[in-house]
């Protein structure tokens, strides 16, 4: 993906923007603040540690460069997760444990390269990947470790190949003790209970192929709404339901009306996520105990209007502009009242 730019946020986090869909894809005041207060705080993780005997089920739609992933790892009291990574570009996971990301837990890159690599993730992909976006432009949004770690990868395999200058015996060394990190990782890390699935593609066509798996919490990071339709359509909605339990939690930043009026029609309960007073995001269940709407008749009339019509993708195969120009033909086409009449007539 060559229209990616790096951005330093807030909070000293890496975040990205991507000029072909012209969207962000963390918040420039802070992109690991973001995940916690968007995402982990409203998924009820704690919740779901004290209730459950078995290892929580989370899948991470969007994975981009691992925030959500990495913030529920890193505030999890047990660390006793399974998590279904999701998303179209390979790349930008390889980049996950490599960008400043506000967190010192060394521990937690190596556990994510380990995981990467036990997903197929070859050597070769990464140095490639590092190689390519890992620039003198983009170095500072780098951990310093970077600069090595793809000089060691470039010179990968060491135990065939005699070191032929100090400098490449430097490598062998750093080589060698990040390897051994992460042998050791395996049986002594905080992360040993945690397993990571690294899926890439079309998220669409992936939950299709899940068999009907059930999640505890589904983070849904996609581009937005009013960007890229394509996994907030009541079709993909739909599908992520029955991937669902009673209690599981749905949390994403969105707050769009078509997606809220999706859900609600769907039979979901919806809770707003407010920080500073300021609605900023969603987060919804079938029957969670520990999630309670707050949702008003306001926003029940307003799911009625024109701008609560769903966005559709029947057979998961639509362009997003094929999805945007539907809902136009619908919302041009119906009898319900328009979002500014509405406004006028309830203020």
């Amino acid at each position: 993906m060559n229209s990616i730019q790096f951005i330093k946020t807030d909070d000293s986090s890496t975040g990205l923007y991507n000029e072909d869909v012209k969207d962000i894809y963390h918040s420039k005041t802070g992109a690991k603040k973001e995940s916690l207060e968007k995402f982990i705080i409203p998924s009820n993780l704690y919740y779901f540690e004290e209730k459950l005997k078995r290892k929580i089920e989370i899948l991470d739609i969007c994975y981009g460069i691992g925030y959500n992933t990495k913030t529920v790892l890193e505030y999890s009291r047990k660390k006793n997760i399974n998590i279904t990574c999701i998303d179209k570009d390979k790349s930008l996971a390889i980049l996950s444990p490599m960008i400043k990301d506000n967190t010192e837990d060394n521990e937690l890159r190596i556990f994510i390269i380990e995981m990467l690599k036990s997903n197929g993730i070859k050597s070769s992909d990464m140095y490639d990947v590092l190689d390519k976006y890992c620039t003198l432009k983009n170095i500072d949004f780098f951990i310093d470790a970077t600069i090595d770690f793809k000089a060691c990868l470039n010179n990968f395999p060491y135990k065939y190949s005699a070191p032929v200058n100090e400098n490449q015996k430097l490598h062998n060394i750093y080589y060698n003790y990040i390897s051994s990190s992460m042998e050791r990782s395996q049986n002594t890390s905080k992360y040993k209970n945690c397993n990571l699935t690294f899926i890439f593609g079309d998220a669409r066509g992936i939950i299709n192929n899940l068999n009907n798996k059930k999640f505890d919490i589904i983070f849904l990071d996609a581009f937005s709404p009013q960007k890229d339709p394509t996994l907030w359509t009541y079709n993909f909605l739909s599908k992520i339901k029955t991937l669902m339990h009673d209690d599981s939690i749905l949390v994403t930043y969105s707050k769009s009306t078509p997606f809220r009026s999706t859900l609600h029609n769907l039979g979901f309960n919806i809770r707003k996520t407010f920080i500073n007073n300021i609605d900023m995001g969603t987060s919804a269940s079938l029957n969670n105990s520990s999630l309670i709407s707050n949702i008003t008749d306001f926003d029940l009339s307003l799911y009625k209007t024109r701008s609560g019509i769903f966005y559709y993708d029947n057979n998961f195969s639509l362009t997003p502009n094929e999805i945007i120009n539907n809902r136009i033909l619908a919302q041009n086409s119906s009898d319900r009242v328009s979002h500014t009449k509405f406004l006028k007539k309830y203020y």
